[in-house]
This record gives structure tokens, sequence and C-alpha cells, in this order.
């Protein structure tokens, strides 16, 4: 049974309607195949629009990271904060 799901024609629903490919006009068939390949190209422009997103995730968070181990424990008060509440 799944060999023949596997092996079933693609097919366009028009007006509730399933409509294999086979059955569609020679044009149509043209047409539906470049709505297949624009489908499929989406799909792949998705993809690789999550990688990138992931990527700048990464490298931001890398930059973060790399500041971070830079700071001193004490922050929060500067260079000269620290010396005027010496000199008191």
């Amino acid at each position: 049974m799944n060999e023949e799901v596997n092996n079933q024609a693609p097919y366009i629903t028009i007006n509730g309607i399933d409509i294999s490919i086979d059955d569609l006009p020679e044009e149509a068939q043209a047409v539906f195949g470049r709505l297949q390949r624009l489908i499929q190209k989406k799909a792949n422009q998705s993809l690789d629009l999550e990688e990138t997103n992931a990527a700048i995730n990464f490298f931001s968070n890398q930059i973060v990271a790399i500041v971070n181990e830079g700071e001193e424990p004490n922050s929060d008060t500067t260079e000269s904060d620290t010396e005027e509440d010496d000199s008191e």
C-alpha cells in the first residue's frame, strides 16, 4: 500500500477537486512544473534563512562572550569613580 502512495502522480486541488498532473492539459502541466519548482525553491530559501539566522545568533553571542571575558567582576564602576572614592 505504501508503494501505491509513493508512486501516486502529483496533483493540484482546484475547486475542491484533486486533479492529477496527468489529467491536466499540456500547457497546465508546464505551469504545474514551474509551480512545483517555485515551491521547492521557497522551501530551500526558508531553510537557508533559518541557517543564516542561526549563524547570526552564534556570532552575536560569540562577540558578547568575548566582551564579557574582558570585563572585570565589578565593572559597574568606572576607573575614574574608583579613583574619586580612594581620594576621600
